[in-house]
């Protein structure tokens, strides 16, 4: 039984090994594709024509969504009941974004167990109202994208006629004559391997827990209908997407190539950089960049400036990130201490 167990959980680690791996794989290749051809003296004037005051207050202005996250996650936790405190889902929020860092996705679960040794909320149920707020997020990505689409639909239009579908129609053509039936044996194969691997996860797995994990991720959930401040928390959801578009704004006016674009134009920045950190690589390198890169030669913006503005914004998002989410490991640290000195005193 022991080594049934030890060659599980050895096998659950090669996995998380090979996840890690292929994904800092991705980064590094994304980094190398997109910076192969910079030159490294151009660049770097690029970043230094920048007005710093604007980037500055664009890495705040994220930083600020950040905070109006956590007073949302707060609100969309108390029908819970279980009277953590704001500044307890801020820690947790923090610790959650500085492991994505590292380990693309982990922190939604490590910012729900945090908050379980603060406040003794169980993780299924928390864990709940984190896919609660990433629907409701995604939701709201959709309109943002509607509207954006609806603003700047000539843009789309040529940016789509003359750049994606001249490169793309014969590989398109190419692939749909030669592989259709390999394609219909992978689908079939991938389908049959996932089918196989539930049927054996389920076997391994009490039917007991899977009813506990279910019931707290559905109580978790509903507690989005449950919250008495609907209000509050829409005008905290739109002062989180608000922010996210300022910061983007900011991050194109700070440079002289890019300073002409405007308000709407930053509408589609935030969504080039929303769809970039869905990419599960460590910290979005390099998916980012290149996503936003890509997205910025829509406005005839060359590649090595979309880089500039890229790296810009987030290189400064990123150390608010490094620094505040460290700052929260300090501070549960501390807290644990004293909790500690406390239990020995009594």
């Amino acid at each position: 039984m022991k080594n049934h167990e030890s060659n599980r959980i050895d096998r659950r680690k090669l996995l998380n090994i090979v996840y890690l791996i292929f994904f800092a794989g991705l980064s590094v290749f994304a980094l190398y594709y997109c910076f192969k051809k910079v030159k490294f003296d151009e660049f770097m004037e690029q970043l230094k024509s920048a007005n710093y005051y604007l980037v500055a207050l664009s890495a705040l202005t994220g930083f600020i969504a950040t905070i109006i996250r956590a007073f949302r996650w707060n609100i969309m936790l108390q029908p819970l009941g279980y009277g953590q405190s704001v500044f307890d889902t801020y820690n947790s929020l923090m610790i959650g974004y500085l492991t994505n860092l590292a380990v693309p996705r982990m922190g939604e679960l490590l910012r729900c167990t945090t908050l379980n040794k603060t406040s003794r909320i169980p993780i299924n149920s928390s864990f709940g109202t984190v896919v609660t707020e990433r629907i409701f997020d995604f939701v709201c990505l959709m309109f943002v994208s509607l509207l954006t689409f609806l603003l700047n639909m000539n843009i789309f239009s040529r940016f789509i006629n003359e750049k994606v579908l001249p490169e793309w129609r014969p590989v398109i053509e190419k692939v749909s004559s030669s592989v259709s039936v390999i394609s219909i044996a992978t689908v079939v194969a991938v389908v049959a391997g996932l089918c196989f691997g539930l049927r054996y996860l389920l076997r391994k797995i009490r039917a007991e827990k899977i009813k506990n994990i279910i019931q707290g991720l559905i109580v978790g959930m509903k507690s989005i209908f449950q919250m008495k401040k609907m209000t509050q928390f829409m005008c905290y959801t739109a002062g989180i997407w608000l922010c996210y578009w300022f910061s983007g704004f900011l991050i194109l006016k700070s440079l002289p190539f890019t300073a002409h674009l405007g308000a709407v134009d930053g509408l589609f920045l935030l969504i080039l950089g929303t769809l970039a950190w869905v990419v599960p690589a460590p910290g979005g390198f390099g998916t980012f960049h290149f996503i936003v890169a890509l997205g910025l030669t829509m406005y005839n913006i060359p590649q090595e400036q979309g880089l500039g503005v890229a790296t810009l914004s987030h290189e400064s998002q990123l150390l608010l990130m490094i620094l505040f989410g460290l700052l929260s490991a300090l501070s549960l640290s501390l807290t644990k201490i004293k909790l500690k000195n406390r239990n020995y005193e009594k």
